[in-house]
């Protein structure tokens, strides 16, 4: 059955949907139609490690952090009630690791104040309700919010302080989350709800260790706040009406593009740019599940060559290249290393300044570098006999 403004609320990530791929991406998930969430699964289990240690700071973060992987291993997890599969043991190990490392770093905060996956829902009129509330219209999860009373020596009085921390595992999160769409629905659930004098916004890069801030003086930038929520509420109206497929580029990344009608038109298009960004999506899909298939696995062997990890070789630096170079020829060699990286590129291009001939050039090369064997993936043709 279709999902409608009357018996589901959206999150900020339905929104997204419509942002970075298509709004038929919405439709499609207002059907309930399932996608491959796996590429998640390492995050979940990060997010699900700090949220336990958080709650229970006196057991060992290692113990609660096997607990975590062995059920989600097992059982899997229910995201807003609908069940999940079981993590993949290798996804769920990485996502235990960085949390715990991130908690050596950074220990995470625990006590009054504090809450982690803290909910929030709201209805059509902005009014709170219980998160699972039939009349609930726009819902958000915070991995963590702690809201605390500190004096201020410049307005001479107690004021509320938010911090709203997001933890990201993706390896590109930086200064610029503090802005997004999501960022700013952080914030105006939490200054609906805690009327705070000062938000800082945190991302958490479980992955680098950094750490970003961004303040929010709520009293002088209430202007901003009301016009963040004024986006998000035209943002679910928007929603709510019945949206027009537009497939292009939207659809690279889309975790609906495998089970779309307007993608596989895409594909079949006679317009060649869409076909091509077609075929992106098709390939950075497969590729991960081939390379999979395929690593412990002899490549597959097809018409004219294989498919998956073939043996190559390829030359690197040997250890000693650079004092063979600075022993053996002119000394002004050494001045050429202050401006250029002793690579096997700039090697082959020392070498045919250094010599005469190409016999020479080929000698003084195969000196200075060696034959290593490594694993290419992809198709490998067949080479001509």
């Amino acid at each position: 059955p279709l999902i409608t403004a009357s018996n589901m609320a959206y999150h900020p990530t339905t929104i997204k949907l419509h942002s970075d791929h298509c709004p038929h991406a919405v439709t499609l998930w207002k059907k309930g139609l399932k996608y491959d969430r796996s590429i998640f699964h390492t995050g979940i289990v990060a997010h699900a490690v700090l949220e336990k240690i958080g709650q229970l700071p006196d057991e060992e973060p290692r113990i609660i952090a096997d607990k975590i992987v062995e059920r989600y291993c097992t059982k899997g997890r229910a995201y807003d009630n609908v069940p999940e599969p079981p993590s993949p043991l290798k996804q769920a190990l990485e996502g235990a690791r960085l949390a715990l490392e991130y908690h050596a770093r950074h220990p995470v905060p625990n006590g009054d104040g504090i809450t982690h996956e803290h909910p929030f829902a709201y209805n059509k009129d902005w009014e709170e309700v219980e998160y699972f509330h039939k009349s609930a219209r726009f819902r958000t999860l915070l991995d963590v919010v702690e809201i605390k009373q500190e004096y201020d020596e410049y307005a001479q009085k107690n004021i509320t302080i938010a911090t709203i921390r997001d933890y990201k595992t993706s390896w590109m999160a930086n200064r610029e989350e503090l802005d997004s769409f999501q960022r700013r629905c952080q914030a105006v659930v939490v200054w609906l709800k805690y009327k705070p004098d000062l938000i800082i916004l945190e991302i958490a890069n479980l992955r680098t260790k950094a750490i970003y801030t961004r303040e929010l003086n709520a009293n002088l930038e209430s202007e901003t706040l009301h016009e963040w929520k004024e986006d998000i509420e035209l943002a679910l109206n928007t929603l709510d009406k019945q949206l027009k497929p537009n497939p292009g580029i939207g659809c690279i990344r889309c975790p609906y593009a495998p089970k779309c009608k307007h993608f596989d038109d895409m594909y079949q298009s006679k317009d060649i740019i869409k076909r091509y960004i077609a075929a992106k999506e098709i390939i950075r899909n497969l590729e991960p599940q081939i390379k999979l298939a395929t690593k412990d696995q002899p490549p597959k062997q097809m018409s004219l060559g294989v498919v998956g990890y073939a043996t190559k070789e390829r030359k690197k630096i040997v250890p000693d290249a650079k004092q063979i170079l600075l022993d053996e020829y002119d000394t002004n060699t050494e001045d050429l290393f202050q401006n250029l990286d002793l690579s096997v590129r700039n090697i082959q291009k020392l070498a045919k300044l250094l010599t005469k001939n190409k016999t020479d050039r080929d000698n003084l090369i195969d000196r200075l570098t060696t034959s290593e064997s490594y694993a290419s993936f992809g198709v490998h043709k067949d080479k001509d006999k």
